[in-house]
């Protein structure tokens, strides 16, 4: 199952954001709803694009 990082856009740490079974499926509801909110393990709380996720597996 793919784990897809994401570095906060605030102090720059790399967090894990998302695991999936189905990256076409991802794509797709990336597609519908292109930003998602996560928040770092400081508290910075950024907006993401699909753009911005890296495939670290």
């Amino acid at each position: 199952m793919p784990m897809l990082m994401l570095k906060c856009k605030t102090c720059g740490i790399i967090f894990s954001g998302v695991y999936t079974d189905n990256m076409t499926e991802f794509r797709n509801e990336s597609d519908k709803n292109p930003n998602s909110t996560f928040k770092c393990s400081k508290g910075h709380l950024n907006n993401y694009a699909l753009e911005d996720y890296v495939d670290l597996s």
